[in-house]
């Protein structure tokens, strides 16, 4: 990048967008969700121990069963907007070399990542829903928004396409 008269940055040579990197590959994706299920498990574990202590909530159905599963929903939602927003990655989009953009290449915003947590939970949760009161083989549905990037030629999967974002392999 190179400063004009004023000193304000002007696009110039080095300025390469994130549009123009390649999408990650579906091995890349798969390799960083089973990673981020690793690092999940300490980040549950602490929050829900942490209810747990504070409400001494041991499991049993009630109101305080629904106010756990809505707390556990926040800081999960809470972990992944702020580490996909405005350019920042989790620990194993970082190892991975994958970088969540918008559809023009800049980081995705707060707006785009709430989306996209929002949309990818649904991918989970209606078919564990479906396998847990209709039939066992309804869970076989949540491949369904991975599997979408075998297809699509950017590499999107569909809460990506609903969130307007896509990952971007970064040039190593």
């Amino acid at each position: 990048m190179t400063a004009d008269s004023s000193g304000a940055p002007s696009p110039g040579a080095g300025d390469a967008r994130p549009t123009d990197a390649p999408s990650a590959d579906p091995w890349r994706r798969f390799m960083c969700v089973a990673y981020e299920g690793v690092i999940l498990f300490a980040v549950v574990f602490f929050f829900a121990y942490g209810f747990s202590a504070l409400t001494r909530f041991t499991g049993q159905p009630g109101a305080l069963r629904y106010a756990f599963q809505v707390f556990m929903f926040a800081v999960l939602g809470l972990y992944f907007v702020w580490f996909w927003s405005h350019g920042r990655r989790t620990l194993p989009m970082k190892t991975m070399g994958v970088t969540l953009v918008d559809g023009d290449g800049r980081p995705a915003g707060t707006r785009r990542s709430f989306v996209r947590y929002l949309v990818a939970s649904a991918g989970w949760a209606i078919p564990l829903a479906l396998a847990s009161h209709v039939h066992g083989a309804a869970l076989l549905l949540v491949v369904i928004p991975f599997a979408w990037t075998l297809f699509d030629r950017r590499r999107r999967a569909l809460y990506d396409i609903a969130s307007g974002t896509r990952l971007v392999a970064d040039e190593r």
